[in-house]
């Protein structure tokens, strides 16, 4: 017995044929790269921070016909109006409110830059992530959730298996989402199913929690095939994004 993985990432580039980056928390990478409001390249920076500011205006105002426009053309493509309003829905039942902007900042890595915006809501403080491209164009968004991993991994191959890959992306980690675009997602699950035969539905999932010097969190996930039940292993860093998706070969 093997562990194979279904998408792999390495620290800065994808890898064919799986995903995983290898640190387990979103804090602990960004202490690795550079902080561009840190150093001299403040036009750079201000520049996206007034991009992202853009966006969350647009969104909070509900203009969601205007935000497609800033991402890039295959952003453009897998990303409906219809899910922009869905995700307003969400937000503004789980967080109440918009309340403001409380800080920005910029990570910059190899293939994209990272606008980190700390907002303000009636019932709490997130971090979200906007993922520009080195065109200034936005290759993805990442907002906190309140799901329990077990129902994110579940909405995960849900979203495959519909063909809604912008969706099953939207619950990837930050430096994932650099690398890997809708269609990628999508063809890799195809894949997947091309070698197992039809999809038939996830029979039982079981949840391991990280010990306390390693806070990355599993979901082991029994996947039942035409041909084949196959086990897979969706792994979330201490945020509950997913950082890796393995099975056993």
């Amino acid at each position: 017995m093997k562990i194979s993985r279904f998408i792999v990432v390495s620290c800065f580039s994808i890898v064919l044929g799986g995903l995983s980056y290898q640190t387990s928390s979103y804090a602990e990478k960004s202490q690795n790269l550079t902080l561009i409001s840190q150093t001299n390249n403040q036009d750079n920076s201000s520049n996206l921070e007034a991009k992202g500011k853009k966006i969350i205006d647009l969104f909070f105002t509900q203009k969601f016909q205007s935000i497609p426009s800033l991402f890039s053309s295959q952003l453009r493509e897998e990303i409906s109006q219809d899910m922009i309003k869905q995700i307003w829905n969400n937000t503004n039942k789980q967080n109440g409110n918009f309340k403001g902007i409380k800080d920005f900042k910029q990570i910059n890595t190899p293939n994209s830059d990272l606008a980190v915006f700390s907002l303000n809501f009636d019932k709490v403080t997130q971090e979200w992530i906007i993922i520009f491209n080195k065109k200034g164009e936005v290759i993805g968004v990442d907002i906190p959730t309140n799901q329990n991993i077990d129902d994110i991994s579940r909405n995960f191959i849900d979203s495959l298996v519909s063909g809604n890959s912008a969706e099953a992306r939207f619950y990837l980690h930050p430096f994932l989402k650099e690398n890997i675009t809708p269609k990628q997602l999508q063809a890799r699950w195809d894949n997947f199913v091309k070698a197992n035969g039809e999809f038939k539905g996830i029979t039982r999932t079981t949840v391991r929690n990280g010990s306390k010097g390693d806070d990355t969190d599993v979901v082991i996930m029994d996947l039942e095939f035409n041909r084949n039940k196959e086990e897979i292993f969706v792994i979330f860093d201490s945020s509950k994004s997913i950082i890796g998706v393995d099975f056993i070969q």
